[in-house]
């Protein structure tokens, strides 16, 4: 979004509407699998050949965003190099769903990065938790549960926190995870009836995690 030559600062509004796009043009496409194969089998093709193109490009949803314009000619050219008839494609869609595609990468590497740089910050000042994760700009569109994930730096046991909707009543749901380090993560789960108890419990469990490693 460019206005009198200046790019305007990237707002929450902006990265909102930006996934909303994205998974506007996901609903439009990935159903056609049911109504309609050859636009699906175009559209999907298109798709992952735009994404590969895409690797390695942007690191953020201003980024792609700005990539847009380049992306969709490069989406011609790819449908002209492997002969795929976009007469009846979205367009747009097509691209959207290829950004996103690469997002979903961009938030994944970030996460990782993320954590490793937390784990660090955590370890330099003698606190025996990292916290990994918690919602914020990252989850915006690809997430209905609110997520906390800490680590005890000592043991790697990690105490994942959510809240998320009940399907039937639309109430809270409050869930505490203990998970272990191992090939398959195993552990504990408590539900909760309300938030003070869910934040008890976590604290609780916090200090048991701490008692068994001294």
């Amino acid at each position: 979004m460019r206005h009198n030559g200046r790019m305007n600062a990237w707002t929450h509004e902006a990265t909102t509407a930006f996934v909303a796009r994205l998974e506007s043009a996901e609903r439009q496409i990935y159903p056609l699998a049911m109504t309609d194969t050859d636009r699906y089998e175009r559209s999907v093709t298109l798709i992952g050949l735009l994404s590969r193109h895409l690797d390695g490009s942007g690191a953020s949803a201003e980024d792609l965003e700005l990539l847009r314009p380049k992306a969709l000619t490069r989406l011609r050219g790819i449908a002209s190099e492997q002969a795929i008839v976009l007469a009846d494609l979205d367009e747009g869609a097509v691209v959207d769903a290829a950004l996103a595609q690469r997002y979903r990468v961009i938030r994944a590497d970030s996460a990782v990065h993320s954590s490793e740089r937390a784990i660090e910050e955590a370890r330099a000042a003698g606190e025996a938790w990292a916290p990994l994760e918690a919602p914020d700009l990252s989850t915006l569109g690809f997430a209905a549960v609110q997520r906390w994930v800490d680590i005890h730096l000592e043991t790697g046991v990690r105490l994942v926190r959510t809240i998320s909707p009940d399907a039937l009543t639309g109430h809270a749901r409050f869930r505490i995870e203990l998970l272990h380090e191992g090939p398959a993560d195993s552990g504990m789960v408590i539900d909760c009836d309300n938030r003070q108890e869910w934040l008890d419990e976590a604290a609780a469990l916090r200090q048991a995690v701490e008692g068994q490693a001294v």
